[in-house]
């Protein structure tokens, strides 16, 4: 009985914790429309995507556009739908013992990869392990970094131990990084080929041009009247490597989606006769990078000093033309329950700006290039918001906008002041990806001992009051810290042909087709 009580209880939790990342009104009345009509089989969806893929293996993806490729293509053992709540994919139960430190999972029965492989727990003990694998180096091992030991009980079960009570643990699962691939391929492979058991199989790939996927005739998922999914015949990515280029051929019915729409062509796309915008509020942020290694923002009196001359208001206004809310240098978002909305960063004061520099030794101000690109939307009105708003404290900031298809790679993380744009993520997954010292995706190279014990007591805490309180202290950090000035939430926007179903905007800003369909 203690255990059935200890994980409704966690699942209760979950639930609370990811309602927040529910779809809009306008989406929900587009849904029930939609629930009206009879899907239809058949057709080409095509999609508007920005710079092309970085790479096909999971383990390594970093942009947008891997994202969506990986969605079509390859599967979770967990799924997050729109509206939050935690779906069963390649497995279909999970439970924890009396204290959350070992789950067990059961997989799903009659699945193949699309060369041929049947699904089983060595894959999942294959691919878990290997994301663990320092050699191996991915970002995942983040968020599941408490995972000691993965065994595999049966053919179709799972079981994760776990360093400590990790109430988090089934969430992790939900990241990109972690889709299942197969244990029978050399993985030196997963770079340049696709491995997968998702809905749609890529036949074509042509760099810098197009991604074409075909329907997976074998695949498990049906409807909720029993049909089989996907119903699309076909999937074809366009790469397209500026915003308005991609704005343009959503409006000339060129293409069918524009995925990931930036704030500024939102009107001119909804005011098109037969286009229409989704949208859904979202943890998905713009920030400003400072790598604390790198002079001058080895000195935090500088970080500061730019915190204190971030006019965040601004930057809402300018690169989100008023969509959006303001952040307070923490990840997690007001609509989320764990965020501490009574902690707030620094207002706006060139001023004080000033004085800290000065403080610092630059009397006569200081000259800063930030870096920043159009691959993520509004991230070029941020940094012009930025070197407007740090002028009057002396922060002259020279603006250097790179090529989309190179920024993840060259840019992000080498340059010491970046614009980015993160996806939303629950709480232990975006602080642990983030900040925890020595990650692969700790942006500003921080490290702060007591703030990881604060990030890693929170995964055991089984209140919301004492997670609370304890996020609210990471908080307190990250605003001291000021290597990472995340200035904006905002909503995550796509836009339509009114002809098609079954696709809407995520919160996590994951491009989701396995419904998708064309109505005649």
């Amino acid at each position: 009985m203690k255990r059935k009580f200890l994980w409704l209880f966690l699942s209760c939790i979950m639930a609370l914790t990811l309602v927040a990342w529910s779809c809009d009104g306008a989406d929900g009345e587009q849904e029930e429309e939609e629930e009206e009509e009879e899907p239809q089989y058949g057709g080409t969806l095509r999609v508007a995507m920005g710079s092309d893929t970085n790479t096909l293996d999971p383990a390594y993806v970093t942009s947008s556009m891997d994202y969506a490729f990986g969605q079509a293509t390859q599967e979770n053992l967990i799924w997050r739908s729109h509206d939050g709540t935690l779906q069963p994919r390649l497995a279909t139960s999970w439970e924890p013992n009396e204290d959350a430190t070992v789950w067990t999972f059961e997989l799903r029965e009659g699945v193949t990869f699309h060369h041929g492989k049947v699904f089983n727990a060595d894959d999942v003990v294959f691919t878990i392990n290997r994301l663990l694998d320092p050699v191996v180096g991915s970002v995942a091992a983040a968020s599941l970094a408490s995972i000691t030991e993965v065994t595999k009980i049966d053919n179709y079960t799972v079981q994760f131990e776990t360093d400590s009570p990790n109430s988090f643990l089934p969430e992790a699962f939900c990241i990109t990084q972690a889709r299942i691939m197969p244990s029978d391929i050399d993985p030196d492979r997963f770079d340049n080929e696709e491995f997968g058991t998702g809905p749609f199989i890529n036949t074509e790939y042509l760099p810098g041009e197009r991604a074409v996927f075909e329907r997976n005739p074998d695949y498990w998922m049906k409807d909720a009247e029993g049909n089989d999914l996907p119903y699309l015949d076909e999937v074809i990515f366009y790469y397209m490597t500026e915003p308005e280029t991609r704005a343009e051929a959503i409006k000339n019915k060129s293409v069918d989606v524009y995925h990931e729409l930036d704030a500024i062509s939102v009107d001119s796309v909804e005011a098109t006769a037969g286009v229409s915008v989704s949208e859904v509020a979202s943890g998905t942020y713009i920030n400003f990078a400072m790598i604390v290694t790198e002079p001058p923002f080895d000195d935090k009196l500088v970080r500061q000093a730019v915190q204190a001359a971030t006019d965040r208001e601004s930057i809402l206004e300018v690169a989100l033309l008023g969509r959006g809310v303001v952040a307070h240098d923490i990840p997690i978002p007001p609509t989320d329950p764990h965020s501490a909305l009574f902690v707030e960063s620094p207002a706006y004061d060139p001023d004080h700006a000033r004085e800290l520099l000065e403080l610092a030794g630059y009397d006569d101000g200081i000259d800063l290039t930030l870096y920043t690109s159009t691959i993520g939307p509004g991230m070029v009105e941020a940094a012009v918001a930025l070197k407007e708003s740090a002028e009057p404290a002396g922060i002259r900031i020279t603006i250097q906008q790179e090529p989309e298809d190179v920024y993840w790679g060259s840019v992000w993380m080498v340059e010491p002041f970046t614009v980015v744009n993160w996806n939303g993520r629950p709480p232990d997954q975006a602080l642990s990806l983030r900040y925890l010292c020595g990650t692969a995706w700790n942006e500003t190279y921080m490290c702060i001992p007591e703030m990881d014990d604060l990030i890693i007591r929170a995964r055991g805490e089984t209140t919301l009051a004492e997670r609370q309180v304890t996020y609210a202290e990471v908080q307190e950090y990250l605003i001291d810290d000021a290597s990472c000035i995340i200035a904006v939430f905002r909503p995550v926007f796509m836009g339509l042909l009114d002809n098609v179903r079954g696709v809407s905007a995520h919160p996590n800003n994951w491009l989701y087709l396995t419904e998708a369909w064309l109505a005649d």
